[in-house]
């Protein structure tokens, strides 16, 4: 039996619980803006709805991204500290994998082999990742990749990238607003560990350099 906290902070903020892959409890909010301020209140929650204590737990499984700056650093800082205070291991999820996971079961419905997933990446680009149907399960052929719309490989597209960029990209029907979920992250880390099969690092996958830039030295007057 395998007892999961799962994180993960690459678009929306959402935090679970779950045995075993089945969730016992979640959280999530649709604010983009303060991750830093909802996940530890949101932890708690989430345990206290469960029964259970965070030294009972089997692993911390986050969502590595790929996503903004700010909001990847908040999910792994806390994954981080919780690993660390309760003294259990940290697992990272590619974010992208974990949407995946979530729409595998669609897509199977639907025959489509192989699929990708699109997530906003602001500056009119996407984070997307295309995945094949294998035994039942997606796995990752290519990604993940950050680039405008009109570059990812034409297929069905699952998440909120291909609801902002329908031209571009072929969204499938009641996925335009999808996001990672903490749910799709413990699920798919649960299965890995279960079969044997080896995770992420615990690090931020960013795919691009930070809007913030550390200022050059001042020059001095006259110069």
């Amino acid at each position: 039996m395998a007892l999961l906290l799962a994180l993960d902070s690459s678009a929306a903020a959402s935090v679970a619980v779950l045995r075993d892959g089945e969730a016992l409890a979640r959280w999530a909010t649709e604010d983009t803006h303060a991750h830093a301020e909802v996940l530890a209140p949101a932890v708690r929650a989430v345990l206290a709805e469960a029964g259970v204590a965070g030294a009972g737990l089997d692993a911390v499984a986050v969502g590595v991204g790929p996503g903004p700056f700010t909001g990847l650093r908040a999910g792994l800082a806390t994954a981080a500290a919780l690993g660390l205070a309760w003294d259990v291991p940290v697992r990272g999820v590619r974010s992208l994998d974990a949407l995946a996971h979530d729409a595998a079961v669609d897509a199977f419905r639907h025959g489509a082999e192989e699929f990708v997933v699109a997530t906003d990446a602001r500056r009119r680009e996407v984070y997307w990742a295309h995945y094949a149907q294998v035994g039942g399960q997606p796995t990752l052929l290519h990604g993940p990749f950050v680039s405008a719309a009109d570059e990812v490989t034409s297929l069905p597209a699952y998440g909120a990238g291909a609801g902002l960029y329908p031209e571009a990209l072929r969204a499938v029907p009641g996925w335009e607003a999808a996001t990672p979920t903490a749910v799709g992250v413990g699920q798919v880390a649960e299965l890995a560990l279960r079969r044997g099969r080896g995770l992420v690092a615990p690090e931020p996958l960013y795919l691009r350099e930070s809007d913030a830039k550390v200022p050059g030295p001042r020059k001095r007057a006259g110069a």
